[in-house]
């Protein structure tokens, strides 16, 4: 079904995306949420998601509404009982999950799009097929089954910053702020995602190398959970670098909000880190993006800005797997430190 929101066939003034819930997906979102702000300029734009995610949209001229959704039978009620009184005239579900699907099913908007999951599903005006993983190739898909203009197919730029006060630190006990050139690591993966890791040992070493060669002072990144996994890293450098040549290892996971990660992030000469959300908060800020991926499919979700380079092991014929298990993980365990660091090479143009 194809709907066309044509001058005079439809009166578009409210508009609802219901988000998925990582950080990776809200990325994914925004060209998404730039077609339909292009689309309809006077139109009020929601958009549903996780309290945590809220931060990254906080600022963003995309959206005019956030609403949090929150865990539990009860806040889902009210959540639909929210959605309900907002008479919706279109609304946009990027979870097929059988809750994004049931509140899309009861919210009483006049269109309904989302991707296919039977019988959750049968609510939905526009269905598109999830292909590969979850992402903007997917999110496209359904914008073109409304009918709808797409000027801008990345999200790079799309992320808004608040204006930063100066010589303000980071709000972590511990936090300092990077100084001269550094480049940020992400390393860690969520424990269900932990095929997708790249051995500590091997970043300790590439980490060195980017300070032998470019000057590069390191700045490990992500969620409470990588805290041991960036400290095992500082501590393989540590034995591969008895002298101390490094100046500072800064471990900022689990310290600095989201906000405070994409202002590290923005400054940043370079990032080097396995597939995950915080790869694209790097390559929305256009900054030079060394992306390692073993199971995942580049295709669906690798970086997109140009500055961008996907690191992996050819010629293995199980590449990829979308994570559904793996015994010798020999995507990523033959990949070597001399490769990733060229690719380091190639996005730094030398």
């Amino acid at each position: 079904m194809t709907i066309s929101f044509s001058k005079g066939m439809m009166d578009v003034q409210r508009i609802c995306v219901i988000h998925l819930n990582q950080i990776g997906d809200l990325v994914f979102s925004l060209p998404l949420l730039k077609a339909l702000r292009d689309n309809f300029p006077a139109s009020e734009i929601h958009s549903i998601l996780r309290p945590y995610l809220q931060e990254l949209l906080a600022h963003s001229p995309l959206v005019d509404e956030l609403i949090p959704r929150k865990s539990g039978v009860q806040a889902s009620l009210r959540l639909l009982r929210k959605i309900r009184e907002t008479h919706y005239d279109l609304l946009v579900t990027l979870s097929n999950s059988p809750g994004g699907l049931f509140l899309a099913m009861w919210s009483g908007a006049r269109i309904k799009a989302g991707f296919r999951n039977f019988p959750w599903d049968l609510g939905l005006d526009i269905k598109e097929e999830v292909e590969g993983h979850h992402s903007w190739y997917n999110n496209l898909k359904l914008l073109k089954g409304l009918n709808l203009e797409v000027k801008k197919r990345d999200y790079v730029g799309l992320l808004t910053l608040p204006t930063p006060e100066p010589s303000k630190g980071l709000t972590g006990s511990t936090a300092t702020r990077p100084r001269g050139r550094y480049v940020v690591v992400a390393a860690g993966t969520s424990v269900r995602r932990n095929v997708k890791a790249w051995e500590e040992q091997k970043f300790g070493e590439l980490i060195l190398r980017l300070k032998e060669k470019y000057g590069l002072e390191p700045v490990l990144v992500g969620s409470k959970g990588d805290r041991a996994v960036n400290d095992r890293i500082i501590e393989s450098i540590r034995t591969l670098d008895p002298h101390q040549a490094l100046n500072s290892i800064l471990n900022l996971a689990g310290e600095i909000s989201l906000q405070e990660l994409c202002s590290v992030m923005k400054e940043a000469s370079l990032f080097v880190g396995v597939d995950s959300g915080i790869m694209h908060l790097a390559s929305a800020f256009d900054i030079p993006v060394v992306g390692i991926f073993g199971p995942t499919d580049p295709f669906y979700v690798g970086p997109l800005n140009e500055k961008s380079v996907v690191v992996r092991e050819e010629g293995i014929d199980c590449m990829p797997c979308y994570l559904k298990g793996c015994e010798d993980r020999k995507c990523l365990k033959r990949l070597d430190v001399k490769k990733v660091f060229r690719s380091c090479e190639q996005v730094l143009g030398s």
